[in-house]
C-alpha cells in the first residue's frame, strides 16, 4: 500500500495485443474506480524461444518490489514458458502477497477461469443442427495444452450428442498460430478430396489463417466450407467475412479479477472465480452480419494507422540517430527525446560497468539506485537525468499516486544483461499500448548498440594493454618498459638522477613448463612477481621483460641510497622465495637470479643498452641448479656465451613436436615444430633467441631451425605420415634467396606439407613475405600461418596484408575463455571473419577441458595446446583416448 491506496501489479506480456489490450485497459479503470493503483509489468516476448532476449527480458519482473505492493494478478496464458511465472508466485508467497491467476491455477493462489462450456457447445451445436453439416473437423491449438484439450473435449461431446462418430484424423493441431493453420489447410487440401463442410478453430488467429487459404485456393466461405472461432477478438468485426465465433466476456473477466484481487487482499482464503463467454453467430457460418463495422469505426480505425505510421517513421529516425552515438550523455539526451511524455528510461548507476564485467546476479538484475532520463516533453523533468530509489519502482511516484493513471513499465536490456526499465504514467492504454512496444524496441536496441560498443572498446583497450602488459603477471612487458623509459627520459630533471637497472630471471622456467604445464610455469611467475612488488620500494618501475625474466628499475635523487636499497630488496625478494619454496609442497623449486647495473647521474643510453648490462651481471651470478634458494656463488664467468656458441657452432638443436587436431573428431592433422637444446647447452629458446639477437645470429637461428626440421621430416616420413608440419620463422630474419632456392632442392618434395608461421613479435618485410611466397607457390601446397593473432603485430592490419591460411589465435585469448565474454567476443568476431575469407582457425594454448568445449562450440577449426597433447620428441599419430572422445561428445552435442 503507497499513501493509502492499494497497489495491484499486473504481470503479463505483449500487452499490445488486441485481447491483451483491452483486458489490461478496463483493469486499469476498474482499479482507478475502486481507489487502487495498477502497476503493469510487461514484455513484447512470451518466452517462447527461451534464449538471451528472453532472459534479459525476464528482469522486468523483478522490479516489484512486494514490501508495497497488495496482490499480483498473473495473466497467466501469456506466458510461453510456465517457469517465469512460477518465478513470480514464488517471490510473491515469500513475501506473503496474494496471488491471482488468470487462467491458470497453481497452488495457494486465487484464480479466475473461464467457463465457456455451455456457450461453445452452443456454437458447435448450432454449426452442426442449424447449418445441418455433419462432415466437420477441429483444429485445435497446442498439443497436450490444457486449454486446447477442454475444447476437443466439447467438440467430442457434441459430435457425441448428434450421432456423428468421432476418429482422431478428425483433429489437428495449429499451435494457436495463423501460419501453421493455413499449413494445416494445404495439407488437407493435398489429400485430393474436398475439404470438411465445417472447420472449427480453437481461437481466432487460426481462423483468420484457415479463412484466408480457403479463398486462396478458390473455397467460399461460408457457401463451400463453414469456419469458426473462438476469443471474439476485436478483428472479427472488420475480417471478411465476419467470423462466428466463442465471445469471451472481457467485462465479466475484468470484474471477476478485481474481486478476487480485492478478496485476497482483505485476506479471505484463495479460491477459483469464473467468467462467462457466449456464442456470436455471423457470416462465417451462413448467418447475418454481426455488429459490422460502421464508418465512424472505419474512420478512427483508419486514424490509429495514420498515427502509427507517423510514429513508426519517427521512431527508426531516433533507432539510426541513437545507433551512432557512444557518448553517455548524448545518449541520454536521445532517449529524452524518443520517449513520449510523461514516461522515462531508469538504468541501472552502475550501467555501464555492468555491461564491461557482466558480474551482477541474476537474481539482483537492478541496482539499489536507478538513473532516470525523463522525456523531453514532460514539463518540469525532462531537463537533465535524475536519480531514484529501485524501491520507488516509478519515477516521481508522488505525483503518480495522485494521477488518475496506470504505470506500465516494460524491461530494458542487451540481450541477457538487464539495463534497467522503462516507465510510462498513462490513462490511455489503447492509444499508447503500440507506441510503448515501438519505444522500447529502439531504446532495447540503442542499450545493445551502447553495450556492443562498450564491450567492443573496452576489448580493444585490452588488447591494446596486452601489447603493452604480460597477460600472466600483469605487469609492463618489454614494450611496455620501453614506452615507460621513453616517457621519464622525455623529463630532463630526470637524467641528474642515478639509475639501478636489475633483471631477476626464472633459469627452470622452461623446464617447469616441460614436465609440469603451462599453469605451473604461469603459476611460479606470478609469485616472482608478486614477491618483487612488495620486495621493492612503491617509486619503482616493475616490468616482465621476456618470458621468464623480470626488470627493476630505481631511480635516486641522493647516490648513496643506492647500496641500501638494492641490498634490502633483494634480502628481501630471496626470502620470500625460499619461503615459498619451503611450504610450496611442489616436485621442483621456483629459482631466481639476479643481475644488476649502476647508472650514475648524466645518463643518455637506451633502456635496452642496460638491460643488456643488467643481464651480463646476471649471466655472471647464475644461480646453482635445483637449490631453490639465493646462492650466489657465481658460476663460470661466460658459461652463458659459452653454450651458446657451442649451440651454434655444432648445431646442437634438436626440436620436439606439439599435436595438432581436428576440434571435430580430435584427429591428428599437423604438428608444430618447436626448437629445444641439448642438455649440456641447458638454453631454453627465449634464451637462445636473445643471446642470437645480441649476438647477431638470429639469421643462422632460422636457418638452422628450417634445414634441420625439414631434414628429419623428409628423413622420418612414416612417423609424420601425411600430415602437415608447421614451422615457425623469424620476422626480419627469413633465408635469403640462395639460401630459399637450396632448401627447396632439398625439400622441395616435402614443402607441401609445411605450414609457415608468421610470428608477432615483429613485422614482416614485404620483400621477405614475396620471399616466403615465393617457396610457398614453388612447394605447391605450403601455406601460411599468422601466429599469436590477436597481440603484438599479429593485428588486423598484418591479417589482411600477410593474407594467411590459418590464423593461431595467441593463447592469452584462449585462456579462461569460458568465462571472458570479451574474449569471447573477439574470437567469435575473427572466426566469422575467417569464414568469410576461406581461413582457417586455431586455438592455441587449450589447457582444460573448458576453453576446449567453448571453442569447439564457437567453431575453431583446429586445437593446439596442452589439454589435447604435449611436445614431445617423436610425432605421436593420436591424441589420448579420452580427450578424443570428449571431443566427438562435443560436437555430437552439437548436431
Amino acid at each position: 500500500m503507497l499513501s493509502g491506496k492499494k497497489v495491484i501489479a499486473l504481470c503479463t506480456t505483449k500487452m499490445h495485443t488486441p485481447s491483451h489490450l483491452e483486458f489490461c485497459h478496463r483493469l486499469s479503470r476498474m482499479a482507478q474506480r475502486r481507489g487502487c493503483k495498477l502497476l503493469i509489468l510487461n514484455t513484447f516476448v512470451d518466452f517462447f524461444n527461451h534464449n538471451e532476449q528472453d532472459e534479459g527480458a525476464a528482469s522486468v519482473y523483478r522490479v516489484m518490489n512486494l514490501s508495497v505492493i497488495d496482490a499480483v494478478v498473473i495473466l497467466a496464458d501469456a506466458f510461453c514458458d510456465p517457469a517465469v511465472p512460477e518465478g513470480i508466485i514464488a517471490r510473491a508467497k515469500e513475501q506473503g502477497v496474494p496471488v491471482i491467476l488468470v487462467k491458470g491455477q497453481a497452488e495457494g493462489c486465487w484464480s479466475v477461469q473461464p467457463d465457456y462450456h455451455d456457450a461453445y457447445c452452443a456454437l458447435l451445436n448450432h454449426v452442426i443442427r442449424t447449418h445441418e453439416v455433419r462432415d466437420v473437423f477441429y483444429l485445435a491449438g497446442k498439443r497436450g495444452d490444457e486449454e486446447s484439450e477442454k475444447r476437443i473435449a466439447c467438440f467430442r461431446e457434441v459430435l457425441a450428442e448428434n450421432g456423428i462418430p468421432f476418429v482422431p484424423e478428425m483433429v489437428a493441431y495449429g499451435d494457436y498460430w495463423n501460419e501453421p493453420a493455413r499449413r494445416c489447410v494445404r495439407g488437407l487440401l493435398a489429400k485430393g478430396t474436398r475439404p470438411p463442410r465445417a472447420i472449427f478453430c480453437a481461437n481466432d488467429s487460426m481462423a483468420f489463417g484457415v479463412c484466408t487459404e480457403l479463398q486462396l485456393q478458390g473455397y467460399h466461405i461460408p457457401r463451400d466450407v463453414i469456419v469458426t472461432g473462438f476469443d471474439g477478438v476485436p478483428a472479427i468485426d472488420s475480417f471478411s467475412p465476419r467470423l462466428t465465433t466463442c465471445w469471451e466476456d472481457i467485462g465479466a473477466l475484468v470484474s471477476a479479477t478485481i474481486k478476487a484481487a480485492l478478496a485476497a487482499i482483505d485476506g479471505e482464503a484463495p479460491r477459483a472465480l469464473t467468467y462467462p463467454h457466449e456464442p456470436r453467430f455471423s457470416e462465417s457460418c451462413g448467418c447475418a452480419a454481426h455488429a459490422p463495422m460502421d464508418d465512424r469505426a472505419a474512420f478512427r480505425l483508419h486514424t490509429v494507422l495514420d498515427s502509427m505510421q507517423s510514429h513508426e517513421d519517427f521512431i527508426y529516425s531516433c533507432i539510426d540517430h541513437m545507433q551512432g552515438i557512444t557518448d553517455m550523455k548524448k545518449l541520454y539526451k536521445s532517449l529524452s527525446l524518443c520517449i513520449i511524455g510523461n514516461s522515462h528510461v531508469c538504468l541501472n548507476s552502475s550501467f555501464v560497468a555492468d555491461a564491461l564485467e557482466a558480474t551482477r546476479k541474476e537474481d539482483e538484475p537492478f541496482s539499489g539506485e536507478m538513473t532516470v532520463i525523463s522525456s523531453s516533453y514532460h514539463p518540469t523533468h525532462g531537463d537533465r537525468p535524475g536519480r531514484m530509489s529501485l524501491a520507488d519502482m516509478v519515477p516521481h511516484l508522488d505525483e503518480w499516486l495522485k494521477e488518475d493513471t496506470c504505470c506500465v513499465i516494460t524491461p530494458v536490456h542487451a540481450g541477457k544483461l538487464a539495463c534497467g526499465y522503462y516507465a510510462i504514467c498513462t490513462d490511455d492504454l489503447p492509444g499508447n499500448a503500440d507506441k510503448i512496444k515501438r519505444i522500447s524496441s529502439a531504446v532495447n536496441i540503442a542499450m545493445s548498440s551502447a553495450v556492443n560498443h562498450f564491450r567492443q572498446a573496452n576489448m580493444n583497450l585490452r588488447i591494446r594493454r596486452a601489447a603493452t602488459t604480460n597477460p600472466v603477471t600483469g605487469l609492463p612487458n618489454l614494450k611496455g618498459a620501453v614506452d615507460w623509459f621513453e616517457g621519464f627520459a622525455a623529463k630532463e630533471n630526470n637524467h641528474y638522477k642515478s639509475l639501478t637497472v636489475s633483471v631477476y630471471s626464472l633459469p627452470k622456467y622452461s623446464y617447469i613448463v616441460e614436465n609440469y604445464g603451462i599453469e605451473a610455469g604461469e603459476e611460479a611467475l606470478r609469485v616472482t612477481a608478486e614477491a618483487l612488488r612488495l620486495a621493492n620500494p612503491l617509486r619503482c618501475f616493475i616490468a616482465h621483460v621476456t618470458e621468464d625474466s623480470f626488470a627493476i628499475i630505481h631511480h635516486y635523487i641522493d647516490g648513496n641510497d643506492i647500496g641500501d636499497t638494492i641490498n634490502n630488496a633483494t634480502a628481501v625478494f630471496y626470502s620470500m622465495i625460499e619461503s615459498y619454496n619451503s611450504r610450496s609442497g611442489l616436485e621442483y623449486y621456483v629459482e631466481v637470479n639476479c643481475g644488476c647495473t649502476v647508472v650514475s647521474g648524466g645518463w643518455s643510453g637506451t633502456l635496452e643498452s642496460y638491460l643488456r648490462a643488467a643481464n651480463e651481471e646476471l649471466f655472471r651470478n647464475r644461480l646453482k641448479a635445483g637449490q631453490g634458494v639465493a646462492d650466489k656463488a657465481a658460476s663460470e664467468p661466460n658459461a652463458y656465451y659459452a653454450a651458446f656458441r657451442m649451440l651454434m657452432d655444432k648445431n646442437m638443436f634438436h626440436y620436439h613436436f606439439q599435436p595438432i587436431v581436428s576440434a571435430k573428431d580430435g584427429t591428428v592433422l599437423a604438428y608444430e615444430a618447436l626448437m629445444r637444446t641439448d642438455r649440456r647447452i641447458g638454453m631454453s629458446p627465449p634464451q637462445v633467441l636473445e643471446a642470437a639477437r645480441q649476438y647477431n645470429r638470429l639469421y643462422d637461428v632460422e636457418k638452422y631451425t628450417l634445414f634441420n626440421i625439414l631434414e628429419r621430416f623428409a628423413t622420418e616420413r612414416e612417423s609424420f605420415g601425411d600430415r602437415k608440419l608447421f614451422i615457425n620463422t623469424i620476422p626480419g630474419y627469413f633465408l635469403r634467396k640462395e639460401d630459399a632456392d637450396k632448401l627447396f632442392a632439398c625439400y622441395g618434395e616435402h614443402l607441401g606439407r609445411v605450414v609457415f608461421e608468421l610470428t608477432e613479435e615483429n613485422t614482416v618485410s614485404n620483400e621477405e613475405l614475396e620471399t616466403i611466397r615465393s617457396l610457398c607457390v614453388q612447394g605447391c601446397g605450403s601455406i601460411l600461418a599468422l601466429d599469436d593473432y590477436g597481440v603484438g603485430h599479429s593485428n588486423i592490419v598484418n591479417l589482411m596484408r600477410y593474407a594467411p591460411q590459418i590464423i593461431k589465435i595467441d593463447h592469452y585469448l584462449i585462456s579462461n575463455i569460458h568465462n571472458d565474454t570479451n574474449k569471447q567476443l573477439f574470437v567469435r568476431s575473427t572466426i566469422d571473419f575467417a569464414r568469410h575469407n576461406g581461413m582457417t582457425v586455431l586455438a592455441e594454448g587449450v589447457e582444460t577441458y573448458k576453453e576446449l568445449r567453448t571453442l569447439i562450440e564457437m567453431g575453431v577449426d583446429l586445437i593446439q595446446g596442452f589439454y589435447t597433447g604435449r611436445p614431445v620428441l617423436d610425432p605421436v599419430s593420436e591424441i589420448a583416448a579420452d580427450v578424443r572422445q570428449e571431443i566427438l561428445d562435443i560436437n555430437a552435442g552439437l548436431a
